[in-house]
């Protein structure tokens, strides 16, 4: 082989890993994780690895009736939030009494259930007092209270790219 063809093979073989290298480090699917971010501060306050099948319970406190409530999500292939089913300490303003879904009574909760209603994400202006916990699949991974009241949070699944990237 002469030294022109090899430069050439070599140089092809460098842009090639280099290539993949950038490829890998920057723009290839990594994992996905659900995410939430204060729009107002423009930061991430919490992040988690995700996947479809996951199970998400959100612990809220009814603001005028006092009551605890509990929504339950799927999270969807297609990166979206599943609502299966809401419980509720009873039924007062502002709690969806007449949805037309399986409703049983069990522990002092009134469970509506096979809701089947899709968010592609979360918006919510928090409350210290109101707004308490966030369980993935059955283990607390964030209090609302520690954010300040009134913050405007987004929840969604966000897709990690690259190795290199850091997030």
């Amino acid at each position: 082989m002469n030294k022109t063809k090899r430069g050439i093979l070599i140089t092809a073989l460098i842009l090639v890993l280099l290539g993949a290298f950038v490829y890998f480090g920057f723009f290839a699917p990594v994992g996905k994780v659900f995410q939430l971010y204060d729009r107002q501060r423009e930061t991430v306050v919490f992040s988690a690895p995700i996947r479809a099948g996951d199970k998400l319970r959100l612990e809220i406190e009814h603001s005028f009736e006092h009551i605890p409530w509990y929504e339950f999500y799927t999270v969807r292939a297609d990166d979206q939030f599943n609502l299966d089913a809401i419980a509720v300490a009873g039924y007062g303003a502002g709690i969806p009494a007449e949805m037309d879904v399986p409703t049983r009574v069990e522990d002092g909760l009134v469970w509506m259930e096979e809701i089947n209603s899709v968010f592609p994400q979360f918006s919510w202006i928090t409350s210290a007092t109101y707004m308490k916990g966030l369980q993935i699949n059955g283990v607390e991974v964030f209090d609302f209270r520690s954010l300040p009241d009134a913050s405007r949070i987004r929840g969604e699944i966000i897709t990690v790219r690259g190795y290199l990237t850091g997030v």
